[in-house]
């Protein structure tokens, strides 16, 4: 009897284990292992996409910074926007009941040019913040400053420009830019501009040398277009000094575009 009882254990053709537990049969056990092995194939998948992402991530926003953010500020010097006002000069137009403050085309169109490079470089960068020269609150002319336009119809870049005489290698008046001596006019032809001239400075600001100023004016509306664009396409040079005057010149086609600016004068401005 005793023998009996025990051969159903001996023969595995028990449906339980001697703890009395149903027995699996191999093609379950088989199963079972070979949803283990596709589940741990599936896992080392999806691990291996997730960490393919995070380094595409990763290098997506190292070229973005190496290519974008870095050159930008490079160009511009300020050390953040929050309190950076953006100045164009002022004209007015009589509509027969008041005078209305505008700004000038050249000013708008340099705007438009340098944009895209403040925006790369500052992510707290405030365009509500574009200002009338005539319109600037005594206190920010303390503060970061883009100044564009020259001094006989923006306030903000006379009193920068005053201030920082002894200081720049150029002067302004008489119908020319004279740098050391030597006078720059842009040319005109058939009563249109077809060429012109624009200088930029890039320096502390000097009513409150922890902060920064960057003034871009012309000869004309186009100088300043030109000025705007060397900046734009060249502020960014390791060679450039951080402190520097620049005097460019281009030329401008019948439409009113501006071309690529060369060099004409430059140097470096010591604090």
């Amino acid at each position: 009897m005793i023998v009996l009882f025990f051969l159903p254990w001996l023969s595995g053709s028990s449906a339980h284990d001697p703890m009395g537990r149903p027995r699996q049969g191999l093609g379950a056990r088989r199963g079972e292992i070979a949803m283990d092995v596709i589940a741990g194939a599936v896992g080392s998948q999806i691990l291996s996409a997730v960490v393919a992402a995070v380094l595409t991530g990763i290098g997506t926003l190292v070229r973005w910074l190496v290519v974008k953010r870095l050159p930008a500020r490079r160009t511009w010097r300020y050390l953040n926007a929050s309190e950076l006002s953006i100045v164009l000069d002022t004209s007015y137009v009589d509509t027969g009941r008041y005078q209305r403050p505008v700004a000038g085309l050249g000013q708008v169109r340099a705007l438009s040019v340098l944009v895209p490079s403040l925006t790369h470089a500052y992510r707290d960068l405030d365009l509500e913040k574009v200002r009338l020269s005539a319109h600037l609150p005594g206190s920010e002319m303390e503060h970061d400053l883009l100044i564009l336009g020259g001094p006989k119809n923006n306030e903000a870049a006379r009193r920068i420009l005053e201030v920082m005489t002894e200081a720049l290698p150029f002067r302004l008046g008489g119908g020319a830019i004279t740098w050391e001596g030597t006078a720059y006019t842009g040319d005109a032809a058939d009563g249109e501009v077809v060429r012109d001239c624009g200088y930029i400075v890039r320096a502390a600001n000097p009513l409150n040398p922890d902060r920064r100023v960057v003034l871009i004016g012309g000869w004309s509306t186009y100088g300043t277009v030109a000025a705007a664009r060397w900046l734009a396409e060249n502020g960014a040079s390791r060679s450039l000094a951080a402190d520097v005057a620049v005097l460019v010149e281009a030329s401008v086609l019948r439409d009113g575009h501006v071309s690529a600016p060369r060099v004409l004068r430059q140097a470096n401005l010591s604090r």
